[in-house]
């Protein structure tokens, strides 16, 4: 005989209705407290408030550790971190990527917000394309001593070594004529004169009151001022207020503290963010600032101690600043939560160095080098 499946019965299916929308009704507050960033812990108060984490980072195939917990590896589509039900208090986060410097960074969570970080992470090895005043009748850049720069570096671009190059035996570079205009010329004529750069000002000024800042540069872009006094560097936001980043006015928050309950915290965070499957979707508000007129909105660039000579924004950045020092050049985020992340760019002595149309150019007395900057960076 052939088996049939009898539909439910009037009754049965009335019955299955109701206790279903039962169940969805009960389960309503407890769906509205979870999104809200409440967790049910067993063996402590029951219900605890909780927040979120986004970790933005630049590069492909990085590690995202929070709590020193691998939480992410990061790919092409996927370049960042969102999760909720970390605890309020202070989290450690580091990004790491082989052959490049880590990103660490202490952030507090707070209940019901999500706090947002931007990593960067620059290559131990820069890569670099030399350009020289000879070249030959191909084109090739002729090298006539030996490079003046300190570490490891990766030239991308074919060069040649004849230390008896002159006007007889090669040609002389317009590249390189035409660069060097950039280091021998003022400061303020090379930006009036810069194609690319109409957003970006640099102006000398200075003040009757003690309350703002007596600078010699000024630079300012998208809403961010850069500016020196009494050789400091600082970074001020003066755009409009809702656009303010958080970190201009967060407040002190004790250090990272770690313990046992940590990393049950970062381990079941995981698993929220896997079900989530997408970052882009946040559950919690964004911290923002509430009140900017409480807060001064200037923070001092770290310069490790050595002297600047250059100062200017990193191409395409308004979060990271080019530090151009007696030792090397450097890259700072403005970002001050718990410490400024300071990464070396360009090693050597007395180096110049310029950011025109969007790359960035250092000039060491014999020779210019420009930073080859990956399109995945920021």
């Amino acid at each position: 005989m052939t088996p049939h499946v009898k539909p439910l019965s009037y009754r049965h299916r009335y019955l299955f209705f109701y206790l279903l929308t039962g169940i969805f009704v009960a389960a309503l507050p407890f769906l509205f407290l979870y999104a809200n960033g409440y967790r049910f812990e067993f063996g402590k108060t029951g219900l605890v408030s909780t927040g979120g984490l986004y970790i933005a980072a630049e590069r492909t195939g990085a590690q995202i550790f929070i709590n020193d917990e691998l939480v992410r590896e990061t790919r092409v589509f996927r370049r960042a971190f969102y999760a909720q039900g970390f605890p309020e208090g202070t989290h450690k986060v580091h990004v790491t990527k082989e052959g490049h410097h880590t990103w660490v960074k202490e952030l507090p969570v707070y209940s019901h917000l999500v706090t947002e970080a931007q990593a960067f992470n620059l290559p131990l090895v820069p890569e670099v394309a030399i350009i020289t005043p000879w070249r030959t009748q191909a084109g090739v850049n002729v090298v006539t001593s030996s490079s003046t720069l300190q570490g490891k570096v990766e030239f991308v671009n074919q060069y040649l070594l004849e230390p008896r190059a002159n006007s007889k035996t090669m040609q002389a570079n317009p590249e390189f004529a035409n660069l060097l205009e950039l280091f021998t010329s003022t400061p303020k004529s090379i930006e009036a004169g810069t194609p690319g750069l109409v957003e970006r000002v640099q102006t000398t000024f200075t003040t009757a009151t003690s309350s703002e800042p007596t600078a010699t540069t000024t630079k300012e872009w998208q809403g961010v001022m850069l500016f020196e006094e009494e050789g400091e560097i600082y970074a001020r936001f003066v755009g409009a207020a809702n656009n303010m980043p958080y970190y201009y006015c967060a407040a002190p928050f004790p250090h990272y503290e770690p313990s046992a309950t940590s990393t049950r915290s970062t381990a079941s965070v995981v698993n929220v963010a896997q079900a989530m499957g997408a970052e882009d979707d946040l559950l919690l508000e964004v911290q923002t600032v509430t009140d900017p007129d409480s807060c001064d909105p200037t923070i001092l660039m770290d310069r490790g101690g050595k002297e600047v000579d250059y100062f200017d924004f990193f191409p395409n950045s308004t979060d990271l600043v080019i530090l151009g020092s007696e030792s090397g050049i450097y890259v700072v985020e403005i970002d001050d939560r718990g410490w400024q992340n300071r990464q070396s760019l360009l090693l050597g002595q007395n180096l110049e160095v310029r950011v025109y149309n969007g790359g960035i150019y250092v000039y060491d007395g014999e020779y210019i080098y420009q930073i080859q900057i990956s399109q995945n960076w920021l």
